[in-house]
């Protein structure tokens, strides 16, 4: 549903991490005010909205994504969606893939609380354990506990020494977590690893047998995610503010980066199960977001000043890492075209 909303000028400071401190730009924060009557003419729209529509139907960086919804709002709900093309809606569940880190981490620090994560938690959730996937097999069979998709049938995580400390994206550090906390949990029915999720986050996520895999086995919709991230910025959870904390260099040939499948240009960090993007202003790099993009596409965003988030969502799964930097791209080029009032070519 499309919102219309008034503009409140407000400015915002990004939190750097490692020591590094900076503010971003000054940025419009919209407030939703009440519904109005949904039209589809162009007069119907305002500037931005308009912007942001002709951009993803018109952007290089949209036009190969192929059939997607974007959305953008705040602590509030939604301020603007834009289903482009068919077949995929705010409500249209599709495997999530990486996404599904940012949530399972949620609900960990939420069940944990922040002050009693211990060192080793904490690298598993920074992906610097040295625990490691061997098998990318999906636990997805009917029945499949946590335990089960620990070990060699699935997942097989193993232990390697000489990564611990260094940061290795992989989800064999939150299997291995999960493995202790939630071990007998299964993807669907009476205990399942969702009823834990949506206990600990207060979502509705639907249930798959592939929960099991928590770092990437998720399914569900734009709506079903929005929730966790209007939550998020309204400080409705032990990870909201600390979503800069014990970071790690995370871009390619960064300090103690043995893999990354970061693509985009600069630096990037990851921090408790998500990536924390910047850019660099007078030398100085400044935190502009952070996000879990999926390998199928789905990309889920708060902004540095944790006031604004935003979703693209899609699944191709035909596709690998690079569909989820594909869709941060096109879902950062929308974001720019709405919040400037000017289509992005």
């Amino acid at each position: 549903m499309k919102r219309h909303g008034r503009t409140k000028r407000g400015s915002a400071c990004g939190l750097l991490v490692l020591g590094l401190i900076g503010c971003g730009a000054t940025e419009d924060a919209l407030e939703p005010s009440a519904d109005a009557p949904q039209g589809t003419s162009r007069a119907a729209l305002t500037v931005y909205e308009q912007a942001a529509l002709d951009t993803a139907n018109n952007s290089a960086s949209c036009q190969p994504l192929g059939n997607f919804y974007w959305e953008i709002g705040n602590g509030a709900g939604l301020l603007y969606g834009i289903p482009r093309g068919s077949g995929v809606s705010a409500t249209t569940v599709m495997p999530i893939a990486s996404a599904s880190k940012w949530l399972y981490v949620g609900a960990y620090v939420q069940s944990k609380g922040y002050a009693n994560l211990s060192t080793d938690e904490k690298k598993r959730l920074n992906f610097t354990s040295g625990y490691i996937d061997e098998n990318t097999t999906l636990c997805g069979d009917a029945g499949t506990t946590v335990s089960t998709c620990y070990g060699p049938t699935y997942k097989n995580v193993s232990y390697r020494p000489l990564q611990n400390g260094r940061y290795f994206y992989n989800g064999g550090h939150m299997q291995k977590l999960a493995l202790d906390d939630i071990g007998a949990r299964k993807g669907t029915g009476l205990l399942s690893v969702m009823d834990w999720i949506n206990a600990q986050l207060g979502t509705t996520l639907p249930e798959s047998d592939s929960d099991v895999a928590v770092a990437g086995g998720f399914s569900g919709s734009a709506a079903h995610y929005r929730v966790f991230l209007m939550k998020l910025i309204n400080n409705q959870y032990e990870l909201s503010s600390k979503l800069t904390v014990d970071s790690v260099p995370a871009w390619p040939g960064g300090p103690d980066v043995s893999y990354t499948p970061w693509s985009a240009a600069g630096q990037a960090y990851y921090g408790l199960g998500h990536w924390i993007e910047g850019e660099t202003l007078s030398g100085v790099w400044t935190v502009t977001g952070h996000s879990s993009a999926g390998a199928f596409g789905f990309y889920p965003w708060v902004n540095a000043a944790r006031n604004r988030y935003m979703l693209l969502a899609r699944s191709r799964q035909l596709g690998g890492d690079e569909e989820g930097e594909k869709s941060r791209a096109c879902a950062q080029t929308i974001r720019k075209a709405y919040e400037l009032g000017v289509a992005q070519p």
